[in-house]
């Protein structure tokens, strides 16, 4: 449950703080903060000049099972399937829309969030200059979800993958026959999927 970070520290991003114990689950921002989620459901933040509150974690965060972050915003999922977000919100990224409930995991990108619900449907906000928001109509049985830079990807239940957004450097052209898919991810101009194999 310890935490172990490198590489470029100017922001104090490989501070590993010391409360950072009992750690589950750890995510990086797009820039310089770190967040670690704790076995008790408490999040810890550092890294930065926190000039925009990355790392002011809300004091009644105590039950969230899920975190990801964006560029300067951070994003806990609660045991409750809310969705909490602080830290930048020039584009909107911190207003959780109504119908992001009963959500069962998150991805941030640079400027925008996803959250997939249980009902196998993905919920979009935040930036949307290059349509990442814009969900397909169609898109449902959705059992995993990643976000990059401009653009968001999906897996259906059926192992096959969707992608909107930007498509100007082919981060959004899902390879022919991708099929077996368990999870995805978006980095700033390319994807990751991991296959069941």
């Amino acid at each position: 449950g310890t935490v172990a970070a490198w590489g470029d520290d100017w922001a104090g991003q490989c501070d590993v703080p010391e409360e950072a114990t009992g750690v589950v689950a750890v995510c990086a921002s797009w820039a310089e903060h770190s967040l670690a989620l704790r076995s008790d459901g408490t999040v810890v933040a550092w890294g930065g000049d926190n000039g925009s509150g990355q790392c002011d974690v809300p004091e009644d965060l105590t039950n969230a099972v899920a975190i990801a972050a964006g560029l300067a915003h951070s994003i806990a999922l609660r045991s409750d399937g809310t969705v909490e977000v602080w830290g930048n919100n020039d584009m909107g990224q911190c207003d959780v829309p109504p119908e992001a409930t009963d959500v069962t995991a998150i991805a941030a990108g640079t400027w925008h969030i996803l959250a997939l619900k249980s009902d196998g449907t993905v919920v979009a906000w935040g930036y949307n200059g290059n349509g990442e928001c814009d969900v397909p109509e169609d898109l449902t049985n959705i059992v995993a979800v990643g976000a990059g830079d401009n653009h968001s990807l999906a897996v259906r239940a059926d192992g096959t993958v969707v992608a909107w957004g930007s498509y100007g450097d082919g981060r959004c052209d899902v390879p022919a026959g991708l099929t077996g898919v368990v999870a995805i991810d978006g980095g700033d101009n390319h994807s990751l999927a991991l296959k069941s194999d």
